[in-house]
């Protein structure tokens, strides 16, 4: 069992994500399950509101425990073999225990990757 912080990106030209916390993660289970309880997190949690409208459909590794964290702030764009296969398991895709992973629009991402212009500093 592991806990995994998810960060939920709404803008990465703003730098809004949100973190939510996830205890008590099988990491024999299929990265599509995770991505279900995600999405069922943020319809559900309060504070999450503002995170609804975006459609999330991409996790990325952003930083494992005990190693280097990336120069952006937001999302991890240099280790393109961090991205999660939805139909491997978690373990399979490299996740620790105390693992961040980032959630996010694949298009958004794309779009800030060709400019990755931060316009709130």
């Amino acid at each position: 069992m592991a806990t995994l912080t998810i960060r939920v990106i709404k803008s990465f030209e703003y730098r809004n994500y949100k973190n939510l916390i996830l205890k008590d993660v099988n990491l024999s289970m299929k990265t599509s399950d995770l991505k279900t309880l995600i999405d069922t997190n943020i319809q559900t949690l309060g504070a999450f509101l503002p995170y609804r409208s975006p459609k999330y459909n991409t996790l990325k590794i952003f930083h494992k425990a005990h190693s280097n964290k990336p120069d952006n702030l937001v999302i991890n764009l240099d280790r393109d073999e961090y991205l999660l296969d939805m139909d491997k398991t978690l373990e399979d895709g490299g996740v620790e225990h105390e693992t961040e992973i980032s959630y996010y629009s694949l298009e958004e991402f794309e779009r800030y990757k060709s400019n990755p212009e931060v316009k709130w500093e």
